[in-house]
């Protein structure tokens, strides 16, 4: 699966608070449906989201130990089931 041309919107935390998607200027009533992958939690524009490029479902950086920081240095983000799925084939 090639995955060179296919970009993500990536949301961002503004100093407002308010999280936006960079692509389409989206604020956080966008998201009201997006649930964290590991927990099940709701969107909540004050907490740092990833998402999995591979499956595109989104995380709590939290609860995958992502900090933002970690986060810029990440080309491509495989959450923990997508890693574990890699590995045994």
């Amino acid at each position: 699966m090639d995955n060179s041309g296919r970009t993500k919107p990536a949301v961002k935390i503004e100093s407002n608070g308010k999280a936006t998607d960079e692509a389409n200027g989206e604020d956080d009533s966008d998201h009201g449906e997006t649930l964290c992958g590991t927990c099940g939690g709701i969107y909540s524009a004050d907490e740092f989201w990833i998402g999995c490029d591979i499956c595109e479902r989104w995380y709590h950086g939290k609860c995958v130990k992502i900090t933002p920081v970690k986060a810029e240095s990440i080309k491509q983000y495989k959450c923990p089931s997508c890693s574990s799925k890699r590995a045994r084939q």
